[in-house]
């Protein structure tokens, strides 16, 4: 099971906003704002979110103007590293 989260009721401009979540189809309205975060139920040493934190300080320091812009930026770089072969890429948006 799981839940649509429209972030259009929040009232605030989206643009400015990230959902992260462990299902992909709970933000499926405003894809492009979502993040896609393994499951961390009962794991008592999950790191995802902290291993998350440096792009997301990364947005905000660079002060991007819209937050898809940033993350369809780092999804490509992500999918660029992959194919290259990179095992572990980095989280940036250089």
């Amino acid at each position: 099971m799981f839940f649509v989260k429209d972030l259009s009721k929040l009232g605030r401009d989206i643009s400015k906003v990230i959902i992260v979540d462990n299902v992909a189809e709970n933000f499926q309205l405003q894809p492009d704002n979502g993040i896609f975060i393994k499951s961390w139920f009962d794991d008592p040493k999950d790191t995802a979110l902290s291993e998350l934190a440096p792009l997301l300080k990364e947005i905000v320091v660079k002060k991007w103007d819209d937050v898809r812009a940033a993350l369809r930026k780092f999804r490509d770089q992500m999918i660029e590293q992959i194919s290259k072969g990179i095992t572990n890429p980095k989280l940036s948006l250089d």
